[in-house]
């Protein structure tokens, strides 16, 4: 048997074990692996929402080891964006979702996002425009159109995410969405969308005709 076909039998503690361990601990550290795996219900998802602080107050975890398993994380995000960030274009909704899902899934605060787009709607930059708490995330509008007069952006979608998994638009999200669109059209821009993203899929103010 290969290699890869012993991996893919491995267990999911197993394989946390084997890519987090280090030879010279185990087997102690694999008993701590177990139980942190156990800890995040035996769940890949729930295990990468967890922040540095999250992951220390798990006996017997150190700084070293909780850095190795953010680092497995941060390797899948970018691998998981690599592909999507090659297309250039914004047809859909869906489109967007599916080129930052990678960013703003599993996490446990919020962040916002700006596409900026020309006349075909191709992206000209993908600009994180601010991290938040668990709840909120500030958007600066000032920032918001800098930018989009610096890349002679004709076109904008906002991209935040809500944590707690509520897909329905919050009214300061509404409030938000009708300031950039009314000042876009000011400058000969335009809003196209404002996606919010959760673990299980995805809001969109285009798609649902209140934008």
């Amino acid at each position: 048997m290969n290699l890869e076909n012993k991996l893919q039998q491995l267990s999911d503690a197993a394989l946390l074990a084997l890519v987090c361990g280090h030879p010279q601990q185990q087997p102690k550290l694999d008993v701590v692996l177990e139980r942190t795996w156990r800890w995040h219900q035996k769940n890949w998802r729930t295990l990468a929402k967890s922040s540095e602080w999250d992951l220390l107050e798990i006996y017997g975890l150190d700084a070293h080891t909780v850095q190795r398993i953010l680092g497995v994380f941060e390797i899948s995000r970018r691998y998981q964006s690599a592909e999507v960030r090659q297309r250039r274009s914004i047809k859909t909704s869906r489109d967007v979702y599916d080129l930052l899902q990678v960013q703003l899934a599993d996490l446990d605060h919020e962040q916002f996002y700006v596409l900026y787009l020309n006349f075909s709607n191709e992206i000209l930059e993908i600009s994180q425009l601010s991290i938040g708490g668990r709840h909120s995330t500030i958007a600066d509008a000032k920032r918001i159109f800098q930018q989009a007069l610096r890349c002679a952006a004709t076109g904008l979608i906002l991209c935040h995410n809500h944590p707690s998994g509520q897909r329905k638009p919050s009214p300061q999200d509404e409030a938000l969405t009708k300031d950039i669109k009314e000042f876009a059209s000011l400058i000969d821009m335009k809003l196209l969308d404002h996606v919010i993203f959760t673990d299980n899929g995805y809001f969109s103010f285009a798609d649902e005709g209140i934008l």
